[in-house]
């Protein structure tokens, strides 16, 4: 088959698929004004999310990539499957599932509290017997949840990560060679390096059990990746984008999501000659990547997130930020391969609960839109 012919298959297919009621992708159902210029999560893309230090990008790759497809399989759409591999390079996997608790309790009961408070960590705060019943109600949610998501807490080098899921993809379809024969997996793992290179040079196409299964692959955060032998953590950043990730959106269609800080240089506030904070130099970008900038180009969507009470702004883009506290959040879209890019989302952020939502615009915001979310942060346990 000619390449335009199965370019034209698959457009043909896809539109069959959503006059069928189906999907093209997994779509952001939790910021809606993003899904108009990013569609979704699709497979056989490789994101990128990106801000200064504690301003929240873990969070938000939590939101967008963990939340927000659990969310749509879960409530919208059967037919998707959905697994998720977390490879969590900071914190635990039981800090991970205590931050969904505080994103349920919040979502579902509009209750603002902490993973610390949740394990009354505070001398002088524990528990209410009330939460604690609230949480053993949500038992089979936490059951589905994690038969969807898997954290892992142990696996930090690059090579072990991409072994990982190399594993998965061997024991979840079946790899080709250019004339449809099937490339056995015991080649392909072979103990004879020429029986394995030739094997693997040999992959042409690779069919999953279930088509219809996205895999999302995220890792938090790539500074905190172990550098693998003889290498630096350049390097070892380097390969893991573009040797492994790349390797597992190209070849088996799966979805890498990376976590990159912004190098300590772009956080530091810079002044005009007449004093003025030159905003556009602390927002993150392409450029500001920490450790090794060329992750950018293996990306096909890189999204950053920015802060400006962190650097005492009292009023940005019409939003009076001295109101909004660190609950305010700029979403933006800075890179897009496959379509428009530079668009910024105004966003309210709560830290506690791992919760993100679309701020009306700034033209709109009234004295009550500004005071309910006072009243939200004055509810925090």
């Amino acid at each position: 088959m000619r390449i335009y012919q199965k370019v034209k298959q698959e457009i043909k297919k896809n539109k069959q698929l959503r006059l069928d009621g189906g999907y093209t992708c997994i779509p952001f159902v939790l910021l809606p004004k993003l899904g108009q210029v990013v569609p979704g999560i699709e497979q056989e893309k490789y994101y990128l999310v990106t801000a200064n230090s504690k301003v929240g990008k873990t969070k938000l790759a939590d939101f967008l990539f963990v939340y927000n497809p659990y969310e749509f399989v879960t409530n919208k759409h059967s037919d998707v499957k959905l697994k998720i591999f977390y490879f969590s390079l900071e914190v635990s996997k039981e800090e991970k599932l205590s931050q969904f608790y505080s994103y349920l309790l919040y979502k579902n009961h509009n209750i603002v509290i902490s993973p610390e408070k949740l394990k009354s960590r505070f001398e002088n705060y524990i528990l209410e017997d009330d939460i604690e019943k609230i949480l053993d109600t949500y038992d089979a949610e936490m059951d589905k949840f994690e038969s969807m998501v898997t954290i892992i807490d142990n696996v930090k080098n690059p090579f072990g990560i991409y072994k990982h899921m190399r594993d998965y993809a061997y024991s979840n379809g079946v790899h080709y060679d250019k004339d449809g024969n099937v490339i056995p997996v015991e080649a392909l793992l072979s103990d004879n390096p020429q029986t394995k290179e030739k094997a693997n040079l040999a992959i042409a196409d690779y069919k999953a059990n279930d088509p219809n299964e996205y895999v999302i692959i995220v890792v938090d955060h790539l500074s905190l990746l172990h550098t693998e032998k003889g290498q630096d953590l350049w390097t070892t950043i380097f390969n893991f984008s573009s040797k492994y990730c790349l390797a597992m959106r190209d070849r088996w269609r799966y979805i890498p999501v990376v976590i990159q800080q912004q190098a300590a240089d772009q956080e530091k506030q810079q002044f005009t000659f007449r004093g003025d904070s030159i905003i556009a130099k602390l927002r993150p970008s392409p450029d500001g990547l920490a450790d090794c900038k060329l992750t950018q180009r293996d990306v096909n969507v890189m999204f950053g997130l920015f802060a400006p009470h962190r650097y005492k702004i009292e009023n940005y883009e019409g939003y009076d930020i001295d109101k909004l506290g660190d609950n305010y959040r700029e979403f933006n879209v800075m890179l897009n391969r496959n379509g428009s890019g530079f668009i910024n989302i105004d966003l309210y952020f709560n830290g506690a609960s791992n919760f993100f939502k679309e701020l009306l615009p700034a033209e709109k915001m009234e004295e009550k839109h500004y005071k309910s979310i006072a009243a939200i942060n004055a509810t925090a346990k």
